[in-house]
C-alpha cells in the first residue's frame, strides 16, 4: 500500500561544500529527517539553497541520473501527515520535557513505520524552523489542521533520501553546478523567514483536532 514503482529515469541535485562524484553508503548524519542516508531534491534552486545555508560559503550543485526501478520506495508525503511525523520524531532530536515525550511515545507508537525495509524515501523536507511546529504539537498547542497548513509555508518541498545500498550503487553522477553564496543565501534564508512569518500571523492554532484527540487523555 505504501510502495509504488516509477519505471522512469529522474534527475536529482544534492548541494553540498564539495563535488561529490559517488555518494558513500553508510555515511551521513544518523539524526536527519528519515535517518542516515543521502539527501537529494528534484529542484535544482532549492539544491543551491542547501549548499550555501550552513556553510555560508560557496558550494556546488551535484546532478544524479536515478531510476526508481526495482527499488521499494516508501512516499511519505502520499499518507496522512501523522505517519510523517511520526518517522521525523523518532529520527530528529530535540529537548523536550518528561510530558512531551511521553505524548511523542504514543503517538509514535501509534502512527509510527517501519522505513528499514525500503530503499529510497520520499518526502516532505523539515527545516529547524519547522520544529518549532512540530514542539507546539505535541506540547498541546497546535491542532493536526493547523499543522497541515504550515506544511506549505515558506516552499520547503520534498526530498528523496536513498538508504540502501541498492539505491546508492544505482545512482550516477552527471555534472555539477557552482553554487555562489552571493545567490542562493539571501534566497534560503527569505524562505525561512517567510515560513516563520506566516506561522507567526496563523490565528486559531489550537481548532481542530489536537494531539490528545489522537493518543487518548491521561
Amino acid at each position: 500500500m505504501f510502495e509504488k514503482i516509477n519505471e522512469n529515469k529522474t534527475t536529482l541535485y544534492h548541494g553540498s561544500e564539495k563535488i561529490l562524484k559517488t555518494p558513500e553508503f553508510g555515511k551521513g548524519e544518523i539524526n536527519n529527517d528519515y535517518g542516515q542516508g543521502f539527501y537529494c531534491t528534484k529542484n535544482r534552486g532549492l539544491a543551491g539553497e542547501w549548499a550555501v545555508l550552513w556553510s555560508e560559503k560557496d558550494g556546488y550543485i551535484n546532478e544524479y541520473s536515478f531510476d526508481y526501478t526495482d527499488l521499494k520506495v516508501l512516499y511519505l508525503n502520499q499518507l496522512p501527515v501523522e505517519n510523517w511525523v511520526a518517522v521525523l520524531a523518532v529520527n530528529r532530536r530535540g529537548s523536550f520535557d518528561a510530558v512531551v515525550k511521553t505524548r511523542m511515545t504514543k503517538f509514535i507508537n501509534k502512527f509510527g513505520l517501519d522505513i528499514s525495509p525500503y530503499d529510497v524515501i520520499e518526502g516532505w523536507r523539515a527545516d529547524d524552523a519547522f520544529f518549532s511546529y512540530i514542539d507546539d504539537f505535541f506540547s498541546y498547542g497546535l491542532s493536526l489542521e493547523k499543522l497541515k497548513e504550515a506544511l506549505n509555508f515558506g516552499g520547503l518541498g520534498n526530498q528523496i533520501c536513498l538508504k540502501s545500498k541498492k539505491a546508492f550503487d544505482i545512482i550516477e553522477f552527471v555534472t555539477h553546478y557552482p553554487a555562489p553564496v552571493l545567490r542562493f543565501l539571501k534566497t534560503a534564508k527569505d524562505r525561512d523567514f517567510s515560513a516563520k512569518k506566516q506561522y507567526w500571523e496563523l490565528e486559531n492554532k489550537a481548532v481542530g483536532v489536537i494531539l490528545m484527540d489522537m493518543i487518548g487523555r491521561d
